[in-house]
C-alpha cells in the first residue's frame, strides 16, 4: 500500500508540475491584435460596405493604404466610417467599424490594404475589387483629332498642344460636343470650344459623374474625382472649374463629358461661384437668341507660379486669367450688327484670376473686342469666319463692341 500510495503521490506531483508549465507557457504568449474582414473580394458593380472588427489592447489605429503596385488613390473609391475618411483610431475591441467602397468603372481590378497598428504590432488585410468587363481602356499615347472648319475653333498651330474633340449621341446619331486644346505639361486645356443653342443645351440635370477622359492617357490627365489637393490659398479654395459649363449640356451623354478632368481648371472659388457664374448664365441667355452661339472658353498660364495636385499627386498649373470669346449667328440679321456682317456679331471677356463683384454690371465691365483678346492671349479666334463672310466683314466683327451684348 505504501508503494502504491507513493506512485499516486508522484503522479499528482507530475500532473501539478505539468499544469504549472502550461500556465507558465500561457502567460509567456504575447497578445496579438486581430483584424477581421468578412469579405475580401467583390466584383466591379459592387457599391456597398461591411463591418470590420478589431481586437486590441489599448489604443490602436486602422488605415486604408494603397496596395503594393497600385496607382489608384484609395480616397477615390474606399472609406472608413464616412466619405473620404481613410484613417480611424480607437481603444480596445471594436466590432462595428464601417468599411465601404464604390463601384469600379475601369477595366482594371484594384486593391487596397487595411492596416491595423496596436502596441507596435501591425496586422494587414488585403481587399480587391474586380474590373468592369467592357469598360473603356485608356490609350497609352495621345492621338490628336483633325481641325475641321467649325466656326468655334481657334487656330491650332502650336505643336506642343493637342486638339481633342468629343462627340455625343443625339437623335440616333452623333454630333460634336466640344473640342479642347490640351497641355500635357500643365494638365489644363488652354481653351475649350463649342457651339451653343437651345437644342444643344437640351434637357436633363447635372450628373456629377466625375470621370477620366477616354482620349487621354491617365498619366497625362488630372484625376480629380475628389477635387484638387493642396488647393487652399489665403481666403479660399480652388474649385474644379468647368470650362464648358455643365449647365450648357443638360442631356445625359453630353453632360457626363463635361465632368472629365480635362474640362477642369483649378479656379478660385470667389471667381467660379460669382462673376464667372454670372457670365455663364448670360452666355446661355444670349445663346437662346441666336441660331447658334459659338463659344471659346479658356485660360492663360502666362506668369503662373502656382500649382495644385490631382488625386494621384500630379501637378496641375493654376491659371492667371480666364476669358470667353463669343461669335453669334442670326440668319435673319435681327440681332445687333448681324445685318451688316453676314449674320454675325461677336464680343469677348477677360478676367484676371481673382474675385469680382457678383453682378451683371461688373461682368459687362470686363467686355473687350475679340481683337483685344487676341492681343492679350496670342490666340487667333474664329479662324474660319473669313471664309464664310469675307475678310473685311470678319475683321469688322472682331474689331467692334456691338452694343447689343448687354
Amino acid at each position: 500500500m505504501k508503494q502504491f500510495g507513493s506512485h499516486i503521490l508522484k503522479a499528482i506531483v507530475a500532473a501539478f508540475a505539468a499544469a504549472m508549465v502550461l500556465v507558465g507557457c500561457h502567460e509567456a504568449i504575447e497578445y496579438e491584435p486581430e483584424l477581421n474582414l468578412r469579405i475580401n473580394k467583390v466584383d466591379a458593380d459592387s457599391k456597398s460596405n461591411q463591418f470590420v472588427s478589431v481586437k486590441a489592447e489599448g489604443e490602436w489605429s486602422l488605415e486604408i493604404q494603397l496596395a503594393t503596385g497600385e496607382q489608384y488613390d484609395v480616397t477615390q473609391w474606399a472609406y472608413l466610417e464616412g466619405d473620404s475618411i481613410t484613417f480611424v483610431q480607437g481603444v480596445g475591441d471594436k466590432s462595428d467599424i464601417v468599411f465601404g467602397w464604390s463601384a469600379n468603372n475601369a477595366p482594371e481590378p484594384r486593391k487596397l490594404s487595411l492596416v491595423l497598428t496596436n502596441k507596435g504590432k501591425t496586422v494587414v488585410r488585403e481587399f480587391e475589387q474586380g474590373g468592369r468587363e467592357g469598360a473603356i481602356v485608356l490609350p497609352t499615347v495621345i492621338k490628336p483629332d483633325p481641325a475641321y472648319d467649325w466656326l468655334e475653333l481657334p487656330a491650332t498651330n502650336d505643336q506642343s498642344l493637342y486638339l481633342i474633340t468629343h462627340y455625343c449621341n443625339y437623335a440616333g446619331g452623333q454630333q460634336r460636343n466640344y473640342s479642347f486644346y490640351w497641355d500635357t505639361t500643365a494638365l489644363v486645356a488652354h481653351w475649350v470650344a463649342y457651339p451653343l443653342n437651345k437644342r444643344l443645351i437640351g434637357s436633363g440635370s447635372r450628373t456629377n459623374e466625375w470621370g477620366l477622359d477616354p482620349k487621354i492617357p491617365r498619366r497625362l490627365q488630372p484625376v480629380v474625382f475628389r477635387g484638387y489637393g493642396n488647393a487652399s490659398y489665403s481666403g479660399g479654395y480652388y474649385n474644379r472649374g468647368h470650362q464648358l459649363p455643365s449647365a450648357d449640356r443638360l442631356a445625359y451623354d453630353s453632360n457626363v463629358q463635361t465632368f472629365y478632368g480635362t474640362n477642369m481648371t483649378p479656379q478660385r472659388g470667389e471667381l467660379n461661384a460669382d462673376a464667372w457664374a454670372v457670365l455663364e448664365g448670360m452666355v446661355r441667355t444670349w445663346a437662346n437668341t441666336f441660331d447658334t452661339l459659338y463659344v471659346v472658353t479658356g485660360c492663360t498660364l502666362e506668369g503662373s507660379t502656382e500649382s495644385v495636385t490631382d488625386n494621384e499627386g500630379k501637378r496641375v498649373k493654376v491659371p492667371t486669367g480666364y476669358f470667353k470669346a463669343l461669335l453669334g449667328y442670326k440668319k435673319n440679321g435681327t440681332v445687333g450688327m448681324t445685318a451688316s456682317a453676314g449674320g454675325y456679331t461677336g464680343t469677348a471677356f477677360w478676367f484676371d484670376h481673382r474675385g469680382y463683384a457678383n453682378n451683371t454690371w461688373t461682368v459687362l465691365g470686363q467686355r473687350i473686342t475679340i481683337d483685344q483678346l487676341e492681343t492679350q492671349t496670342g490666340i487667333d479666334f474664329f479662324v474660319n469666319l473669313p471664309s464664310r463672310i469675307g475678310a473685311d466683314k470678319a475683321a469688322a466683327v472682331e474689331a467692334s463692341i456691338d452694343s447689343w451684348w448687354k
